[in-house]
């Protein structure tokens, strides 16, 4: 059974990318910082048109990331999704838009604000491809030495570094991205 929150997750998701491919850079004005408390603008990149011949399969049962290009595949990584607390959601996403640089919180993600739970977090992360304005995201997680192992995000989607990097600079707004399992 759905929970409200994840509802308006995957509503906002669905919305985002209906107004980014309707409105094409029209809708660069609509988006919004909602997962960071203080996003970075370094490497920003505003939704435009949708991009074609893109799409990425994220596969929770395998732990696996496969990047095909034109129907070819071009990568394939480990990753790392959200602990049962904080699953990741399946789905069919767009990218939403990139930041080189982002900091995510636990407050900003709806988590918590308690600096003294020990589900709060603050950090800095590189390599970040937005796929919903509420908050999910792929990107790098050196502090994770689970990745395609085991998952213990907050429901985003982990990467190395270097794994994060390549799909960063691979990832274009519009391109589609499928997780599943």
């Amino acid at each position: 059974m759905r929970t409200p929150r994840r509802r308006r997750t995957a509503l906002s998701g669905v919305l985002a990318a209906l107004l980014t491919a309707a409105m094409g850079a029209g809708a660069a004005g609509l988006q919004t910082a909602a997962a960071t408390s203080a996003p970075s603008t370094l490497g920003r990149q505003s939704p435009g048109q949708a991009s074609t011949g893109h799409v990425t399969v994220l596969d929770m049962s395998t732990h696996k990331l496969r990047a095909t290009a034109n129907g070819k595949t071009v990568a394939v990584f480990p990753v790392g999704f959200g602990q049962p607390r904080f699953p990741t959601h399946a789905g069919t996403y767009r990218v939403l838009g990139k930041d080189s640089m982002v900091r995510m919180t636990s407050c900003s993600a709806g988590i918590t604000c308690d600096t003294s739970s020990p589900d709060y977090y603050s950090l800095p992360v590189r390599w970040a491809v937005r796929l919903t304005e509420a908050g999910l995201f792929v990107h790098a997680a050196p502090w994770d030495h689970t990745i395609g192992t085991t998952d213990i995000s907050h429901g985003c989607i982990h990467l190395s570094t270097a794994n994060a990097r390549w799909f960063y600079n691979f990832s274009r707004v519009g391109d589609t991205v499928i997780v599943q399992g």
